[in-house]
Formats: structure tokens, sequence, C-alpha cells
């Protein structure tokens, strides 16, 4: 995204707006691949088991314990991985910009920021009977350049959002043209009951 996506860094004078996770949806694609990788290697397992309890291949039991006890392991930990990752993957507006965190456990901590003043337009897509039921859709952020436009896929009441980004948008703007100064100084504690590295994100701590 060149220079208008950067890496995010405390800033003392920003103050958060609101923030969101995704739409529980995200998390339909991942639950069924998994129940169907489960059934797939239970049905396995009992087959493999099967053949060698008919035919008393008696060194083989071990050997099929113990690939059970770690496909079951391996199955457990990518489940509750999936369910980690929806709580540390959020987008978070301040009064200066939107800060996309993308983290999983172990292997991804990328943040970052697009500044409001940057933004052309937002707009939702959210096509189909069931996004619009369930209330779910992309918000797409065009940018007052010619960078591709950033877009933020399964958004909880995106209607709504997309009203609270144009309002701080909005307010920003005014500031920027009434020359008002940002206060050098940390603003006062928002409870957002998160991440330690979304507080350091809020005070700069």
């Amino acid at each position: 995204m060149g220079d208008l996506m950067t890496q995010v860094g405390p800033l003392d004078y920003e103050e958060v707006q609101f923030f969101f996770r995704k739409h529980w949806t995200h998390f339909l694609k991942p639950l069924i691949f998994g129940l169907t990788v489960g059934l797939l290697s239970l049905l396995t397992s009992l087959v493999i088991g099967a053949i060698i309890t008919v035919f008393k291949i008696s060194f083989l039991y071990t050997s099929f314990a113990f690939l059970v006890i770690i496909v079951s392991i391996f199955f457990i930990n990518t489940f509750f991985l999936q369910l980690f990752n929806f709580y540390f993957n959020v987008i978070i507006i301040t009064d200066c910009r939107i800060v996309i965190a993308r983290k999983t456990v172990f292997l991804k901590n990328d943040n970052d920021a697009i500044d409001l003043t940057k933004i052309q337009d937002v707009g939702v897509v959210a096509h189909g009977i069931f996004r619009n039921y369930l209330n779910y859709g992309a918000l797409v952020i065009t940018l007052s350049t010619s960078s591709p436009p950033v877009v933020i896929p399964f958004a909880p009441n995106p209607h709504y959002y997309l009203e609270q980004i144009n309002r701080v948008k909005r307010q920003h703007i005014l500031r920027r043209q009434e020359g008002r100064t940002y206060p050098r100084q940390k603003p006062s504690r928002v409870p957002l009951g998160y991440l330690k590295d979304i507080d350091k994100l809020e005070y700069g701590a």
C-alpha cells in the first residue's frame, strides 16, 4: 500500500473512538472444514483400528495409539487457534486513523494503519440474502490516490460502522480546517478489555 499503509506506532495525542472484530460467520468455513477433516480422520482411525484388531498386528498397536493421540491434539489445537485468532484480529478507529491489527498466537503480528486524511470514500458491499439477513458485509475504503481500495471483509453491522467511520473522518477534517492541534498528552483511559498491545497503542506505554 506504499506510504498510505504505515506500520502502527503509538501516538500520544490520538484517542480510540471504537473498534470491532469480524462477524461470527467468518468461522463457518474453518469450522465446516475442521469438522469434515475431523470426521474423516475418525473414520480412518476406526477402519485402521479394525484392521489391526482383526489381523492381530500387535506391533502396530502402540504406533496406532500414538498416531491417534497426535492427530487429536493437532485437530484440537487448530480449532482453538481459530478461536484465539478471532479475538486477536481487530479493527480500531481512532480520531486520526484506522488501525488494522492482524495477529495470530505464534506466527503473525501485523499492524497497519490508514490515515483518515488519505480516505476518499467508504462503502459497503453486502451481496446475497445470507449476508443481508445476518447483517454483515465488506467495508471498502477508497483511498485518495491510485492505490487499490482497502477491503475489510466480514464486518458486522457494516452500515452502522460506515456511518461511524464517516463521522470520525468529518470530525478529523473539521479539526484540521480549524487549525486545532491535538493536546500532547496521554488521553484518559478507555477500558477496552483487550490485549496489552492494544493498551500500548492507546497510551503509548
